[in-house]
């Protein structure tokens, strides 16, 4: 019986096979540096991590404020469109103050839904999402 003794070789790689055509070229040392700069790529995991954020504080208390205002707005227009409120000095303001609080409010609730899904840690949420307004 005959033993077939089979030699494994390895699959080479791209680098391998690189090195072994800088064995056949003629400037040895310019591949040796070209495969050190294979070897490390100047890059830290580190580098690609982004810092946590911090909360804005003034922008969340603005968001409230103008959510505030804007239920108000909302509520007291409302009332006079209606003729709840049926002061004659106010009938003509009714409009104007729908308009004023729907501005504010849609802003504000926004920002203010931001900032909570942030705090509660949502995925896809940040507080690096809501501008700060301490630039």
């Amino acid at each position: 019986m005959t033993s077939h003794t089979t030699q494994f070789k390895p699959k080479l790689t791209g680098v391998q096979k690189l090195v072994n055509r800088t064995k056949k070229m003629r400037f040895p040392r310019r591949a040796n540096q070209f495969l050190q700069m294979q070897d490390d790529n100047g890059f830290s995991d580190g580098q690609f991590m982004a810092p946590p954020a911090s909360i804005p504080w003034k922008s969340i208390i603005l968001a409230v404020v103008l959510l505030i205002l804007g239920v108000v707005g909302l509520t007291i227009g409302s009332l006079l469109k209606v003729g709840i409120l049926a002061s004659p000095d106010w009938l003509d303001k009714g409009t104007p103050l729908l308009i004023l609080g729907a501005l504010c409010f849609i802003p504000g609730s926004y920002h203010v839904g931001l900032a909570y899904y942030a705090y509660q840690d949502y995925e896809g949420y940040s507080f690096s999402h809501i501008p700060d307004l301490d630039d």
